[in-house]
């Protein structure tokens, strides 16, 4: 299944939560209270590792966003 974070549809979902991550604060805070290791976001805001679909989810709910499944176009 596909997820996609509802705010700019011209973003992919790594820019959509960065962007947040941003305006949220600090790295080490998004990690604090998210409850993922800093490390692991650190890496994720500047771009050097993926994360899964957990910690995703862990990350928006910290970030106050919402992960739902894309809608996908359908063929024929």
């Amino acid at each position: 299944m596909t997820y996609t974070v509802n705010m700019n549809k011209k973003q992919t979902f790594a820019d959509q939560i960065r962007a947040a991550a941003k305006q949220y604060g600090t790295p080490y805070a998004v990690a604090r209270d998210s409850g993922v290791n800093s490390a692991v976001v650190g890496r994720f805001l500047k771009g050097e590792r993926d994360v899964t679909l957990a910690t995703a989810e862990k990350l928006c709910d910290a970030l106050g966003l919402e992960l739902r499944p894309a809608r996908c176009a359908r063929k024929g």
